[in-house]
C-alpha cells in the first residue's frame, strides 16, 4: 500500500520525492498509510457518530469520539506541512498539481454569501479524501488479482507470455504504453473487478419526484436506492457461468468484448458490471486506478513467479471500512526471474 501512496503523493503534489521524505520526515506514505488503517478499521464503529446529534455523542460516545478527534489531528499534523509546501511551490512557479486547485478553490461563505478559500481543515479533509479514494481499494483489488493469478498458473503464465512477446527483455520496466497493448492482461483486471469489486455496495438518492418504478413500485424523491454491485456482476442473466474466473470473456469475440467502463449505459439495456459507479456520478479516479493495476500486474508478473506459500489462498473477503479485501492476508512465494531483480 506505501508504494500506491507514494504515486499517489506525487499525483497530489507534484514535488520532489526528496522533498517530501527528508525535510517532512513525519508525513511519509507510511505515516499516511498507518492513520488511514486506523480510520478504516474503525468505520463501523465511527459511523453512529454521524447519525446522531452531536450533544448525545458527546456523551454516549466518548471513547469513539475522542479516537476520531486523535484521528483527525494525525491527518492535520501530516499534511498541513505539506499544504504549506505546496502553497510555497505555487508561489514560486511550481508545476500545476492536483493540491493547487484546494488552495485556489473559491466557495461560497454559507453566512454572508461572498466567496472563500477553502480553510485548512478542509483542504486536509479532501487530501485525505483523495489518498484514501486513491489508495485502498487499489491496494485491495491489486491482492484480488496476485491472488487469482496465484491459484490459476496457467492465466499467470499467459499473462508473463504476452509480456514478454510485447515488451523487449532490455526493458527496465512494463509503461504505460506498453499496457495499452497487453489485452489479456486487461482482460485478468477486468474479470478481477467484475467478480470482486472492492465497493460490494453503492448508494444513491432518487432526485426527482417522478413516476420512477421499479416493478410498478413508485420511490419517491429523496428516497436512498442501494445497488448490489458484486450480485449485480455475477448476473447469470447477464454472464454465463458467473462464478467461474474466465479472463476471456473480455477478449474479442468474449461476452464482456463490449463492456466499457467509461461509458453509461443506454436507458433500457442491462447493465453488467459497476465496480466503479456508472454515469456522471461514477469514480473520477477509475481511469488511473486501472492504469496503477495494470502497471503494478505487469511489473510484478514480469520480474517474479508467484506461488502459493502456506496452504491454499482463501478467497473469503470481508469488509474493511468501505472496502472489500481478502479475509486472510494474501501471503506467496516469490521466485525472481530475471537476474537484475532487486527485492
Amino acid at each position: 500500500m506505501t508504494l500506491i501512496l507514494d504515486l499517489s503523493f506525487s499525483q497530489a503534489s507534484s514535488l520532489d520525492p526528496v522533498i517530501d521524505h527528508v525535510s517532512l520526515a513525519p508525513a511519509t506514505p507510511q505515516a499516511t498509510a498507518d492513520v488511514m488503517d486506523d480510520l478504516l478499521e474503525s468505520f463501523l464503529a465511527l459511523r453512529v457518530l454521524a447519525m446522531l446529534p452531536a450533544a448525545l455523542t458527546r456523551v454516549v460516545y466518548r471513547k469513539r469520539l475522542a479516537k476520531l478527534v486523535n484521528i483527525r489531528r494525525r491527518q492535520e499534523d501530516l499534511y498541513l506541512p505539506l499544504v504549506d509546501l505546496w502553497r510555497q511551490a505555487i508561489a514560486g512557479g511550481g508545476a500545476p498539481a492536483y493540491v493547487d486547485t484546494l488552495i485556489e478553490l473559491m466557495v461560497p461563505d454559507e453566512q454572508d454569501g461572498k466567496r472563500r478559500l477553502l480553510t485548512d481543515g478542509e483542504v486536509v479533509a479532501l487530501v485525505s479524501e483523495f489518498l484514501g479514494a486513491g489508495t485502498e481499494p487499489v491496494s485491495a483489488e491489486l491482492h484480488w488479482i496476485m491472488a487469482r493469478l496465484v491459484k490459476l498458473p496457467g492465466v499467470q503464465a499467459a499473462v508473463l507470455g504476452e509480456i514478454e512477446a510485447v515488451v523487449g527483455a532490455d526493458a527496465e520496466q512494463v509503461d504505460e504504453e506498453a499496457l495499452g497493448r497487453l489485452h489479456y492482461l486487461n482482460a485478468v483486471i477486468m474479470e478481477t473487478l467484475r467478480m470482486h469489486p472492492t465497493v460490494p455496495v453503492m448508494q444513491r438518492q432518487v432526485t426527482e419526484d417522478d413516476d420512477v418504478a421499479l416493478d410498478g413500485q413508485r420511490i419517491p424523491a429523496g428516497t436512498a436506492v442501494k445497488f448490489p454491485v458484486e450480485r449485480l456482476a455475477r448476473n447469470k442473466a447477464a454472464w454465463a457461468d458467473p462464478d467461474e474466473f474466465r479472463p476471456e470473456r473480455f477478449l474479442a469475440g468474449g461476452e464482456g468484448e463490449a463492456v466499457n467502463l467509461a461509458v453509461a449505459v443506454p436507458g433500457g439495456q442491462m447493465i453488467r458490471m459497476m465496480p466503479f459507479g456508472v454515469g456522471r456520478r461514477m469514480c473520477p479516479g477509475w481511469s488511473i486506478a486501472v492504469l496503477h493495476l495494470g502497471y503494478f500486474v505487469a511489473n510484478l508478473v514480469r520480474e517474479f513467479q508467484w506461488a502459493e506459500a502456506e496452504g491454499e489462498i482463501d478467497l473469503q473477503p470481508r469488509l474493511r471500512g468501505l472496502v472489500t479485501v481478502m479475509k486472510r492476508p494474501l501471503r506467496v512465494r516469490l521466485m525472481p526471474l530475471r537476474h537484475n531483480t532487486c527485492y
